[in-house]
């Protein structure tokens, strides 16, 4: 006797979010080959293109799975961040297959429990570091111990692990001294060619990061948040892009305008329900 099966709601949604991410994949792996080997894999680069797509593919289902349940503050799951990183940096100038692995794992050191080592083994050691120099470091780290009060001795730690972690993004040399120390410290011995590039990926994954984190940050119920946002970007962010990816300094500089002028019109907006002029 045939038994007819039914699905909930969210069994479905579930099923063509799985579909979208299959097909989302077969489109990233085209990009990559229209934009980074100009639809010309041939004897000398073919075998390139598929390490990369073995290790994608892999990054991509694992990252899937480690933050399937977690959420934005915007509400989108947060997945689809990683998603969106890739999509920028295969935008930006100069895309090629290391920045691509460096974007979908870009948090994988900071928010999961994998390590560089596994990265290292797995997916090449200058992903590895890249990823590394882009993640902040465990709070913890930087607790001090005689703040008795548990909140404030946290709130102080993360301040201090943010002020170590913003420093290294001064410069295009102060970056790069940041890798090189990372590379040390892993016994890792790098040519100035190599440090450059590595600096270089890492650099502008952490823009396509910034520029979707922006497009995203618009939140009336905390405005507070959205200018703390904005005065980090100019502070840390505008410079360094100026410096090393005019493209990616327009699209931030446009992406911060555009918040700017929703916080002044959600401000006469206020004014005026207030009864100002």
């Amino acid at each position: 006797m045939h038994m007819e099966q039914h699905y909930t709601v969210e069994q479905v949604l579930d099923a063509i979010w799985l579909l979208k991410q299959e097909k989302w994949v077969d489109t990233i792996l085209n990009s990559v080959k229209e934009k980074i080997f100009s639809n010309d894999l041939n004897t000398e680069n073919v075998e390139e293109f598929k390490k990369f797509v073995r290790r994608f593919t892999s990054l991509y289902y694992l990252m899937k799975d480690k933050f399937s349940e977690v959420e934005r503050t915007s509400w989108e799951r947060y997945f689809e961040h990683l998603r969106e990183v890739v999509n920028n940096i295969l935008k930006l100038p100069n895309p090629n297959t290391k920045k691509v692995l460096i974007a979908i794992a870009h948090d994988s050191i900071e928010d999961t429990n994998k390590t560089f080592e596994w990265l290292s083994e797995d997916y090449w050691y200058d992903v590895a570091l890249a990823v590394q120099a882009i993640s902040k470091e465990p709070w913890k780290k930087y607790q001090d111990l005689s703040i008795e009060n548990e909140a404030e001795r946290i709130k102080n730690a993360k301040k201090q692990r943010n002020i170590t972690y913003f420093w290294h993004l001064q410069s295009f040399e102060t970056f790069k001294s940041h890798i090189a120390n990372l590379a040390k410290e892993k016994w890792i011995e790098l040519t100035e060619e190599k440090l450059i590039e590595i600096t270089r990926n890492a650099l502008d994954v952490k823009f396509a990061d910034r520029i979707h984190n922006l497009s995203t940050q618009w939140d009336p119920s905390n405005l507070e948040q959205v200018r703390k946002k904005i005065d980090e970007t100019k502070k840390f962010f505008l410079g360094i892009a100026q410096e090393t990816n005019n493209e990616a300094h327009e699209q931030i500089k446009t992406l911060l305008l555009t918040l700017e002028l929703r916080l002044q019109d959600t401000s006469w907006k206020v004014t005026a329900l207030l009864g100002g002029e």
